[in-house]
């Protein structure tokens, strides 16, 4: 007994080495069992050869190989070729039959395994083979939120996959179960998660796709929170320049600014606030001139260069100067110099180029605002302020 065991564990290691000339020999004596589980891996000869060893899967498939075989953990030797990223593997395992859309123990896919492990062909291989992009894990996540929480930094085709992702119809703004082993980490749509870990390309691919980027999860942060808490600088610019307010507050009425010890990224949080602020009184100013014009029943005429300040007078009120600043909102300004942003001119490529993280950095810088004479309670002061410190030409502040 103890010799056959002995002689199984050789197989199998000889499986998961790539000795492919001892595999031969094992099966010409026909002395093994080629779907016999290892006592110390808890899985098959083809479990392991699948995580590379290609010539060696197909002599197991022909030696009579289960090809849906589930190690301990539940996985099929898709999930360990998917989880490597071997194309090819994927390939020969489908044409033998393999099942796709299997979940292991924690509900994990093979499409997880890839995307999780960054492993952009192999994603690719596997939505063609019929894939199912929608699937949740045991946490609620399908593979987009997988991408998001990548340990990878390979921050190109991490963006790369996320758009892949979004193109077949993922889910950007799905939240995470909030019954999790990890409670901050619950009820997290993929922006929160790519804010967490750091992932600008991502973050970036979702904002392109029209993510809700003030959603917040259960303790009330935003994604903007998560970023700054763990001084994601590249994430926070890009969450400020797509318009995130660093006004909201979380539960315990914390700022995102609150949240970093790093002077710049505080500074930076704090400029973008005051900006947030200013904005919320031009838009009350709008406000109140609408229902104004609402009550008189009259038109308003411009005041001034109105093209290019949208400001309007009532001309049953000219002496209370009310201010419409119909093209700004306050929850989509941007916050950066219209500077180059590093996206690609590729059409292919929606994601931004993050070979080099500092020039995303130097992109993103906050403008830096005055306002050292500025009256918020003043409605006089909100004409000088339209014409003496912001510039709004269609709806952009420069």
């Amino acid at each position: 007994m103890g010799q056959a065991v002995s002689r199984q564990e050789k197989f199998w290691e000889a499986c998961g080495y790539g000795r492919i000339s001892e595999v031969r020999k094992f099966l010409e004596e026909g002395s093994v069992d080629v779907n016999w589980v290892s006592y110390t891996h808890d899985c098959c000869p083809i479990h392991v050869a699948s995580q590379g060893k290609m010539e060696i899967v197909k002599m197991l498939l022909e030696a009579g190989s289960k090809v849906n075989v589930k190690d301990n953990r539940g996985n099929l030797p898709l999930h360990h070729a998917a989880m490597k990223g071997h194309t090819a593997i994927i390939d020969i395992l489908m044409e033998n039959g393999s099942e796709i859309n299997v979940q292991d123990k924690n509900g994990w896919s093979p499409l997880h395994c890839a995307a999780y492990w960054c492993h952009l062909e192999a994603a690719e291989a596997l939505i063609a083979h019929g894939a199912d992009i929608s699937l949740l894990n045991k946490d609620e996540r399908s593979a987009l939120h997988e991408t998001c929480r990548s340990p990878e930094d390979d921050e190109s085709k991490l963006g790369k996959i996320a758009n892949l992702f979004i193109a077949k119809g993922s889910d950007v703004n799905a939240k995470s179960s909030d019954e999790g082993e990890v409670s901050k980490l619950a009820d997290f749509t993929p922006l929160m998660f790519a804010a967490y870990h750091g992932h600008p390309c991502v973050a970036q691919a979702l904002i392109n796709a029209d993510c809700e980027i003030q959603a917040y999860g259960t303790n009330g942060w935003t994604a903007l929170h998560w970023a700054t808490d763990r001084d994601q600088k590249e994430v926070v610019y890009l969450l400020l320049e797509a318009g995130c307010d660093p006004t909201v507050k979380g539960e315990r009425g914390e700022l995102a600014s609150e949240r970093t010890k790093d002077k710049e990224l505080k500074s930076a949080l704090r400029n973008a606030e005051k900006m947030f602020k200013e904005l919320s009184i031009l838009d009350e100013a709008d406000k109140a001139l609408k229902k104004n014009q609402n009550a008189n029943g009259s038109a308003a005429v411009p005041i001034g260069n109105s093209h290019q300040t949208g400001a309007m007078i009532s001309p049953t009120e000219s002496d209370k100067v009310l201010l419409s600043v119909s093209s700004v909102s306050s929850r989509s300004a941007p916050l950066v110099e219209e500077e180059p942003t590093g996206v690609s001119d590729n059409e292919d490529d929606d994601y931004i180029n993050c070979s080099k993280k500092e020039e995303i950095f130097n992109n993103c810088q906050i403008n830096d605002i005055k306002h050292d004479d500025y009256e918020k309670n003043s409605e006089s002061n909100a004409t000088d302020l339209m014409s003496d410190k912001l510039s709004l030409n269609e709806g952009e502040i420069r």
